[in-house]
């Protein structure tokens, strides 16, 4: 049979015929999110119980005053061109779009690097819990935590996120990109994101074009 193969957010291979043909809770048949035999109902999105299909969009645009959505299952990239339609199934697609939205990151895990420290924002204790001004050797002991300001507010962020950032790590930024960039720790810092060390980089950073073109 022709077909293009899919693989859903759950990690499901989709059928041939998903969201094809007719309209029905697709998800809610070939979904493992959806599977009704592994949670509890109050755990199942509110996606998986509504009906929709994939479509002709020119047709949908230019016939009817439904609402059509390009699947971003498929990357620009690949040439393959889907769009599904849940007004087209008198259904509602709020709920889908409210868990694609809730779930922009799909968990993942980010790591990130400290420039330097700035008591409240960011800093670290020594071993008697006094708050260290200047770094030294615990700079790069990954094991000695941060706090402050800076940090609340990354968990803050993950708490908003609900899942959908699962872990932040924090770590120093490289020997190699001081090295490069000897006047300033913060552009160090963001070397390392060009240089694909980390995700990111945490600390009061002044926006300059060189800072742009790295992070780019």
């Amino acid at each position: 049979r022709t077909g293009v193969t899919l693989t859903l957010r759950s990690g499901s291979c989709a059928p041939l015929n998903y969201g094809s043909n007719i309209c029905q809770p697709h998800d809610l048949v070939d979904d493992a999110t959806c599977d009704v035999s592994q949670a509890n109902n109050s755990d199942i999105p509110s996606y998986c119980f509504q009906s929709w299909c994939y479509v002709d969009a020119d047709a949908c645009v230019r016939d009817t005053d439904n609402a059509v959505y390009r699947s971003s299952y498929f990357p620009v990239e690949s040439g393959v061109d889907m769009f599904y339609s849940y007004d087209a199934c008198n259904s509602t697609g709020n709920s889908w779009m409210e868990f694609v939205e809730r779930r922009a990151l799909g968990g993942i895990h980010i790591k990130a690097s400290v420039p330097s420290y700035l008591e409240p924002m960011i800093f670290k204790r020594d071993g008697e819990g006094n708050i260290i001004d200047e770094p030294g050797e615990e700079y790069y002991d990954n094991s000695v935590p941060y706090e402050g300001a800076y940090m609340n507010y990354i968990k803050e962020i993950m708490r908003i996120a609900k899942g959908d950032i699962t872990n932040v790590t924090y770590t120093y930024k490289s020997r190699s990109s001081t090295l490069k960039h000897p006047s300033s720790h913060y552009t160090a810092a963001v070397q390392d994101i060009e240089n694909g060390l980390v995700d990111m980089s945490i600390g009061p950073f002044w926006i300059t074009g060189e800072r742009l073109k790295l992070a780019a």
